[in-house]
């Protein structure tokens, strides 16, 4: 495909609140003393119970090494600590501390504008909060495959209870 005039509207228009929201979330994890991926792991890890560092990184679309790293960071600060499976020994998984469960819970209280600005467009467009999603989980289904959006979903249902 070659860069037409919508392509070059979408793809700078997607970059720039890619930007936005990606500021925000670094800037919300830092006030936590932690870093985007970071308060990411921490909310993968709750949503899961325990979680081995190779699904971390099919939901998180990282690497596994990169998985590693922010582990190794989050037990450093007695955020998260590995357990073994009881069947199989050679298994570990990842379980939130105390502390992580308390840095958790205080992200989850963090404002994010870019959101309060969709909720006001919805306020004025009411089918576009659904539409939006449904344009989302489609693109996401068809890049990062059913594992993501599962997990989303799971997620989505979890918080609303």
């Amino acid at each position: 495909m070659t860069v037409d005039d919508r392509t070059h509207l979408l793809l700078n228009y997607m970059r720039g609140l890619s930007k936005v929201l990606e500021e925000e979330w670094q800037n919300n994890a830092q006030t936590l003393g932690l870093t985007l991926a970071e308060q990411h792991v921490l909310w993968i890890v709750y949503s899961k119970g325990k979680i081995s560092v190779t699904n971390v990184a099919k939901i998180g679309l990282w690497d596994r090494s990169t998985v590693m790293q922010i582990m190794k960071r989050l037990q450093d600060k007695d955020l998260v600590k590995s357990v073994k499976d009881e069947r199989d020994l050679r298994v570990t998984y990842m379980t939130l501390t105390e502390e992580g469960k308390r840095k958790r819970e205080q992200s989850q209280q963090k404002d994010y504008k870019f959101f309060d600005f969709i909720d006001n467009y919805y306020k004025q467009k009411p089918d576009f909060m659904e539409e939006l999603i449904r344009f989302h989980r489609e693109v996401n289904y068809h890049f990062n495959g059913s594992d993501f959006v599962d997990w989303v979903e799971e997620t989505t249902e979890k918080l609303s209870q």
